[in-house]
């Protein structure tokens, strides 16, 4: 967003827009953040089921047919959908965080800019 420092009113209302956008980002970032924790539990979820799968090659017992490494990486390979959707929430909760802080920035030079603009056009406070 660019800012119009050139008067006290287009400062504010430069300010009022970051503010808006600011409370925005922070509804984004809760909702990416339960985003991500779902994924999570999904994934979580998913690799119990496998492991418990009686499909789930065995590493351990008589019937022992793989080793424990065969074991996981065959888990993996079977919940390897839940392992992407986890990890791309999990970056689209951080690229929201990241955002979030950007525009925490502009809004704080926002405010710096509109005080020096104030101090510019001293006693016109109420003529805004």
């Amino acid at each position: 967003m660019s800012i119009d420092p050139a008067t006290p009113p287009a400062a504010e209302a430069a300010m009022a827009d970051l503010a808006a956008e600011l409370d925005d980002a922070r509804t984004a970032l809760a909702e990416k953040r339960d985003a991500e924790v779902a994924a999570k539990h999904a994934r979580d979820k998913a690799r119990r089921e496998k492991r418990f799968s009686k499909d789930c090659p065995k590493a351990a017992g008589p019937d022992r047919t793989c080793t424990v490494r065969d074991r996981e990486a065959w888990i993996d390979d079977q919940t390897a959908d839940e392992d992407l959707a986890y990890e791309l929430a999990k970056a689209a909760r951080q690229a929201a965080a990241e955002h979030l802080k950007t525009l925490g920035q502009q809004l704080s030079a926002a405010q710096s800019i509109s005080r020096s603009v104030g101090n510019d056009f001293p006693g016109t406070r109420s003529t805004w």
